[in-house]
């Protein structure tokens, strides 16, 4: 009976390791690597950068602004499928820098951010390896750093079922880019 029970909890490690086994030892810590099987992770960013806008009226009217700072605020989904991962896409529209919905976003997410399902695509190793990499390029919001009337700072709210995290993206990793979804 023993020898059954080591050969099954032997078995049940050998198979944790072998699911991990994509990811170096530095990055076995975060959310991405920790991420079961017939599961999903969501992150969402919201990052500061210069841009024009482009509005169409009704009667076809183009209007176009000078560039101006403004926020960006993007949604990814990512699906684990065995050893398969994916990701789906969704961006919100362009809003006012600087932008204030995105502290609250660590509540509840709600229907007037307008996430609208942007791509869809499997991703490589590389890409996973990438978000994990971003995962260690962060740091715990410090009190200070929330004052969004002055700043507006690249940050990636992590939720994982129950379990959520806001943080601070030091430097300006930015997901859309390393896994390629714009």
């Amino acid at each position: 009976m023993r020898r059954a029970l080591l050969i099954i909890l032997l078995g049940y490690s050998c198979l944790a390791v072998s699911q991990n086994s994509m990811f170096p030892e530095h990055l076995q810590k975060t959310q991405i690597a920790r991420l079961q099987s017939n599961d999903s992770l969501i992150y969402y960013q919201c990052h500061v950068d210069e841009a024009s806008q482009e509005l169409t009226t009704s009667s076809g009217q183009k209007i176009i602004s000078k560039k101006r700072r403004v926020t960006i605020t993007e949604k990814f989904v990512i699906l684990r499928n065995d050893s398969l991962y994916f990701c789906r896409y969704y961006t919100s529209p362009l809003t006012n820098y600087p932008n204030k919905k995105f502290p609250y976003l660590t509540l509840k997410e709600v229907s007037n951010w307008n996430f609208e399902l942007q791509k869809s695509k499997a991703l490589t190793t590389e890409d996973v390896l990438l978000a994990a990499a971003m995962e260690t390029k962060t740091h715990a919001i410090i009190h200070y750093e929330l004052n969004i009337n002055k700043s507006c700072p690249n940050e990636v709210i992590i939720c994982y079922k129950k379990n959520r995290e806001q943080l601070i993206v030091e430097g300006d990793y930015l997901l859309s880019k390393l896994l390629k979804c714009n």
